[in-house]
């Protein structure tokens, strides 16, 4: 099933925490196989909709996520890296949280 962003949170600019909580909302009752997210449309992609979004999705389906599959604009690879780094961190979890907390102690 493919699941447009765009059809979901009415916008070109997936940038908010609200939207990014409507998008988990509808992705989280599917298992990664099942669906494709697609970005196309979207303008602008922030790394908080991601982590209310694709990360939370992430952590809840921890050991099947790599089988989730997404859809870019085209000429726009920075949401691929974008999405790949909130999955990423989101399975590091805790480690995560503390690589954070060490970076701001050392500033």
């Amino acid at each position: 099933m493919k699941i447009n962003v765009l059809d979901i949170i009415k916008s070109e600019l997936a940038t908010n925490l609200t939207d990014g909580s409507v998008l988990f909302e509808v992705i989280k009752s599917y298992k990664p196989s099942e669906i494709t997210i697609s970005f196309a449309g979207i303008r602008r992609i922030s790394t908080l909709f991601l982590n209310e979004s694709i990360g939370q999705y992430a952590m809840s389906n921890a050991s099947n996520i790599q089988e989730l599959k997404f859809e870019y604009p085209v000429g726009n690879e920075m949401f691929s890296h974008k999405v790949e780094d909130v999955v990423e961190n989101a399975l590091m979890g805790d480690e995560y949280d503390t690589l954070v907390d060490n970076a701001l102690l050392s500033m």
